[in-house]
């Protein structure tokens, strides 16, 4: 079993991101009667055949000096931190860096390197072009840099308001505890070249993310719709117990798309295939045409799939 670290102060919104991960849909209700993390709260889940051990560390002074005066019990052991910052708590940045430095000091005295993970959360996305908090996140990431030689460290921000800005977070970090994981998403950006598609990802069915691809320089606001286009996808599908959903929609700018979801199942476990192309509008039958050709990738999805679960 595999132990997972959610760190941080209190209010910095780790139960909230783990209630998001947990409760994708409909998670807003769950998150407004939250109540502080009373020291270590547990839960278990699996991924890719491996168990998983989620411990969400609360935040408050107490529970911070009772963990920092006995790390062995608490942080000793741990696979994968996320260490969860407010980026909008400007008056708490030292206090909350002095926390990491102490965590990260323990680690270093054990020869215990675990990667870890920076959550700059409540990083709404209307905040996404202010110059301030931007700014004051690029400074902490380069104070970080000193523990780099260490440790390996990854940034994000992320926020409730954007689900798949939590969800990218939390995959990546699983993905380094998985060798092989990013097979799966070299194998998309090479597929993308013969299909001239906008996206594809494929996605366990808690929506963690086994591999994607992206077309570059596409709007945060544009993967944003995709995304969101996605989780209705799978709520009809497990709604209807269908296996496959085709749609189609369109951008902000009116550019429009074609897609499908498709529930595949590699090994004995469940995946969720997402396909998006440029829609052809002259000529319906190419769109169609092209959306069948997935099929032909689905043999080298099950063999890397398969490498990683056995």
């Amino acid at each position: 079993m595999k132990k997972i670290s959610f760190i941080g102060l209190d209010n910095a919104g780790k139960t909230s991101i783990i209630t998001v991960i947990t409760k994708r849909f409909g998670f807003e209700e769950e998150i407004s009667k939250l109540m502080p993390t009373r020291k270590i709260a547990r839960d278990a889940f699996k991924f890719l055949g491996v168990e998983f051990i989620r411990m969400d560390f609360g935040g408050q002074l107490q529970y911070r000096e009772e963990y920092l005066k006995n790390p062995t019990k608490y942080i000793s052991g741990t696979d994968l931190i996320f260490y969860v910052i407010d980026a909008q708590d400007y008056d708490r940045y030292v206090e909350t860096i002095d926390y990491l430095d102490k965590v990260l000091l323990f680690l270093k005295e054990e020869q215990d390197y675990p990667p870890m993970c920076i959550l700059f959360h409540k990083f709404d996305p209307q905040l996404t072009k202010e110059k301030v908090i931007n700014q004051r996140i690029l400074t902490i990431k380069q104070a970080l840099t000193r523990y780099s030689n260490d440790f390996d460290i990854f940034f994000f921000e992320t926020s409730i308001y954007d689900i798949k800005s939590i969800m990218d977070a939390f995959s990546s970090g699983l993905s380094l505890l998985f060798e092989k994981m990013e097979m799966v998403s070299q194998l998309f950006a090479e597929m993308s070249k013969n299909y001239n598609s906008i996206m594809i990802a494929l996605f366990d069915p808690k929506g963690i993310t086994i591999g994607e691809y992206y077309r570059p320089h596409l709007h945060l606001l544009e993967k944003m719709r995709i995304y969101n286009k996605y989780i209705d996808a799978q709520k009809k599908i497990i709604a209807e117990n269908r296996t496959l959903l085709e749609f189609s929609d369109k951008f902000e700018n009116g550019d429009r798309y074609s897609g499908l979801v498709e529930v595949l199942k590699f090994g004995n476990l469940d995946f969720y295939l997402l396909f998006i192309i440029e829609e052809d509008e002259q000529n319906l039958g190419n769109t169609v045409e092209m959306l069948n050709k997935i099929e032909s990738a689905k043999p080298q999805m099950e063999n890397i799939i398969l490498q990683l679960i056995q």
